[in-house]
């Protein structure tokens, strides 16, 4: 029933409507979800692409919005990808609004038949050089995802260096100034 519904708010919408939501949530995707996950592989996160058909719009939209609200609802299926994950923590998009989020859900459960539509429309020759041009991107990204990780964990780790050193150094300060009283 839900697909009908679906089918026919869709055709209601007109295909230039769908064609700027699934841009739409392109964008969104791009901008908040692509430095961690590709649609059809497993980058830092688990791959999307069916996300939507094996879990349901809902569940994605609440995975999204506050997957540690999920997890701790008991949802079996968000705690297994936590426990898969080595409970790394995905950051909550509460602040998507409805919209946003019913468009990167759309561009979630449509990515795979766009896909076969541009493969299908592609002639063999072109679908090379496609290939060949997205490629790069694709690489750039995560290349750039792991750049920026391996970045912020050196950053950390000579944060808290520092920080145990200037914890020494005032406990050092301290003992001395305190057996330096006790001297007079």
């Amino acid at each position: 029933m839900k697909r009908i519904f679906a089918f026919v708010a869709l055709a209601g919408l007109g295909l230039s409507g769908f064609a700027q939501n699934y841009e739409a949530g392109e964008k969104t995707f791009k901008m908040n979800c692509a430095s961690c996950h590709k649609m059809d592989a497993k980058l830092i996160g688990p791959p999307l692409m069916d996300v939507v058909s094996n879990q349901g719009e809902e569940w994605a939209k609440k995975w999204i919005s506050n997957n540690e609200t999920l997890r701790k609802s008991g949802d079996t299926h968000a705690n297994a990808i936590y426990a898969e994950y080595n409970n790394m923590v995905m950051p909550n998009y509460s602040y998507l609004s409805d919209e946003e989020l019913t468009d990167l859900v759309g561009y979630l459960a449509d990515w795979k038949s766009e896909q076969n539509k541009v493969s299908a429309e592609a002639t063999p020759a072109a679908a090379n050089t496609s290939a060949e041009t997205s490629a790069p991107s694709e690489t750039t990204v995560s290349s750039a995802a792991k750049i920026i990780l391996l970045v912020s964990l050196a950053a950390f780790i000579l944060t808290c260096v520092t920080m145990y050193t200037l914890l020494q150094a005032f406990k050092t300060i301290v003992e001395y100034k305190t057996s330096g009283s006790n001297r007079d």
